[in-house]
């Protein structure tokens, strides 16, 4: 191979469950209406200690903020007031599904998996530009650049 070009694997329908269901597991896991997730685990006193508790919740907000930040580089915010106007009427549209003593249920559950669905598509998105064009992401983002 000259050029010192790298090869990179084409995301398939397989790769795209796959990441899919690790961001919505990170999703989930951070917060659900269940109350067992990590912000319902730091609002009981179980004994744990809060300085661990506290590392778990830094943890979980710089994995949220790659993830954020990641989706907002490759589709923009032009891409990303799309996205989440394209979730904003799915989300209605599911909702009205419901009758109206169960739409608090379904908003409850229905808005952490959009938020993953949403990450997941920055995610696939920047794969696909960076394996399309060999680059990685170079977009300004309120004065942060993607590095």
């Amino acid at each position: 191979m000259s050029g010192g070009g790298h090869q990179h694997a084409s995301i398939g329908p397989g790769g795209l469950v796959v990441r899919l269901l690790l961001v919505e597991t990170g999703t989930l896991a951070t917060w659900n209406s269940s109350g067992y997730s990590l912000l319902g685990w730091l609002t009981i006193d179980d004994g744990w200690s809060i300085a661990l508790k506290f590392a778990f919740l830094v943890a979980a907000l710089v994995l949220a903020g790659w993830g954020a930040l990641t989706s907002l580089a490759a589709l923009g915010r032009g891409g990303i007031a799309v996205a989440a106007l394209m979730l904003a009427v799915l989300t209605w549209m599911i909702v009205e599904q419901f009758p109206p003593d169960q739409r608090l249920t379904v908003l409850s559950w229905w808005l952490p998996v959009s938020v993953g669905i949403l990450a997941t598509g920055g995610i696939v998105w920047a794969s696909t530009v960076t394996r399309l064009t060999g680059q990685s992401q170079k977009r300004y983002i309120s004065g942060y650049k993607s590095r």
